[in-house]
């Protein structure tokens, strides 16, 4: 595995698309996931030259951030998956409100049941300047009536102000404050002033949207990812099949016009009989160990051609010229096996006759990383004969699924000669 691959596949594991390794392997994203949400949501706060000197603002936040990523792993791993991409829109919906109802009640009942101490500030500004005294923001802080009277005891404590203040009172979101103090009377609602309710609504709302975009994002671009992984599996199976299929049309056509070609030596009593079969065992094994591999070396394939060309050159009469030539270096250059073979082999098919003369030009030439077969022969008119049958059809094929847009393939046909012109990149090969 490459270290791109193992990347990938660690990216994978970090976001649940893939399963841990082993146990070591899981304690690792546990730790990165806990120093994530860490980072996000209290590095803010460190970063600040603030003090905060509210001794329930570290629980009530880091209570309240819990549930948010409870929340958030809730929708991840079982909302989106089991509703959302199951399409069922309206349960997934019913499910968000509630899960928010519930934050939004459990936001409410730590800010105003976990409060820091009534008097002095609860939020420590450090001024940078030297001489200069640091700045201390009081609560705002408002009035519930009881039955018992008025008590100043109510007040909301934020994340850390923006520094800017009015002459006296607190600058919030940039807007300047009544003075620190007793606020005019508010509109109750549950027992809390309206305008605590409604910071408290925007401030769950924003937060708990966060989290739904958050999850829904990684898990729209997990289903993107696993989507076209499942497609460029579905296209690599496909093509497999397909290179296989046309492999097994292949080998049979090579063996049988072999098999003639020995019957013919055969049946004349030829000396090179047992010549002939040995070159035929050396061509069946190549067929048999070799060509179901992606690639072999360019030697080797041009091996298994020269058996072929020694086959038939033992067959061939004095009125055949058979022009064959191999150049370049070919050394550390890898082929799909077979491929090269089919355009020899008809050359052969198709040039050969028995009773006038004829030439066959074969020449194969490496050039750095390319490849050039340049195949000529002449067109001999026999029964059932039709040029560029089930085998170029095939090889063509072949060279689509296997070579795409690195060859370049010129076929001319005339009335009385064929020619192939094949240059292929064999670069990444």
């Amino acid at each position: 595995m490459t270290n791109r691959e193992r990347l990938n596949s660690f990216l994978l594991s970090l976001f649940g698309m893939k399963k841990t390794i082993n146990r070591g392997h899981l304690l690792l994203i546990i730790l990165i996931h806990v120093a994530g949400w860490c980072l996000l949501f209290f590095l803010p706060v460190l970063l600040y030259p603030v003090r905060i000197n509210d001794n329930w603002f570290y629980t009530r936040e880091i209570v309240d951030k819990s549930i948010l990523i409870i929340l958030f792993y809730t929708n991840y791993y079982l909302l989106i998956p089991r509703l959302f991409e199951r399409k069922k829109y309206l349960a997934y919906a019913g499910s968000v409100l509630l899960a928010f109802i519930a934050y939004l009640g459990s936001h409410m009942a730590l800010r105003f049941n976990f409060m820091g101490d009534v008097g002095g500030p609860l939020v420590r500004i450090f001024n940078p300047a030297p001489g200069t005294a640091d700045t201390l923001v009081s609560p705002v802080v408002y009035r519930e009536f009881i039955e018992s009277g008025v008590r100043k005891v109510r007040f909301d404590t934020n994340m850390p102000f923006r520094r800017k203040f009015a002459e006296k009172g607190v600058a919030v979101m940039g807007q300047s404050a009544m003075p620190i103090g007793v606020m005019p009377d508010e509109v109750m609602l549950f027992g809390i002033p309206k305008p605590m309710v409604m910071l408290s609504f925007n401030r769950t709302l924003s937060s708990f949207v966060l989290m739904l975009l958050m999850g829904g994002f990684i898990r729209l671009a997990y289903s993107f990812i696993r989507n076209q992984n499942e497609k460029k599996a579905l296209e690599n199976a496909n093509l497999n099949a397909e290179v296989n299929f046309l492999k097994s049309q292949i080998n049979p056509h090579f063996l049988f016009n072999t098999l003639n070609s020995i019957y013919a030596q055969a049946h004349s009593r030829s000396e090179n009989t047992e010549f002939s079969i040995l070159k035929l065992s050396e061509l069946l094994r190549y067929v048999l160990y070799d060509s179901g591999a992606e690639k072999v070396e360019l030697t080797r394939d041009i091996q298994y051609i020269n058996n072929y060309i020694d086959l038939q050159r033992l067959r061939l009469s004095n009125r055949i010229q058979l022009d064959y030539a191999v150049e370049g270096n070919m050394d550390g250059l890898s082929i799909a096996p077979m491929l090269l073979i089919s355009f020899i082999e008809n050359a052969f098919k198709h040039g050969i006759s028995y009773t006038q003369p004829g030439s066959i030009l074969i020449h194969i030439k490496t050039a750095g990383q390319e490849l050039q077969l340049l195949v000529h022969n002449p067109l001999v008119e026999k029964d059932g004969f039709a040029p560029g049958g089930l085998g170029l059809k095939n090889v063509t094929r072949r060279l689509a699924l296997l070579y795409p847009d690195r060859h370049q393939l010129d076929i001319i046909r005339t009335t009385d000669t064929h020619i192939v012109n094949l240059k292929l990149d064999l670069s990444n090969a």
